[in-house]
């Protein structure tokens, strides 16, 4: 039982560690000068989205194992569901 949730922990600190370098590296690239296009930016955008629902994802696996976040994560967190509500439908709507 622990072996698995030490697991599904890991996986997520991963999903996040990974969502971070895809961003990290689409903004530097953005920064280098180069031509923007539209794939870019769109590509971009997804990735910085794609933070928020892994960090969101550690944070609340985090706090239904027991964790009790300081004020800032928890309005952070809704900070980032308003955001991620907002480009879902700007962006698909």
């Amino acid at each position: 039982m622990k072996q698995d949730r030490d697991d599904e922990l890991l996986a997520r600190f991963w999903a996040l560690h990974a969502a971070i370098i895809r961003r990290d590296g689409l903004e530097e690239r953005m920064r280098s000068g180069l031509p923007l296009d539209q794939d870019l930016l769109d590509r971009s955008l997804s990735a910085a989205e794609a933070v928020l629902e892994a960090r969101g994802a550690l944070y609340r696996y985090l706090m239904d194992h027991g964790w009790t976040p300081p004020d800032t994560v928890v309005k952070d967190l809704a900070y980032d569901e308003i955001v991620l509500t907002e480009t879902d439908g700007a962006i698909h709507g």
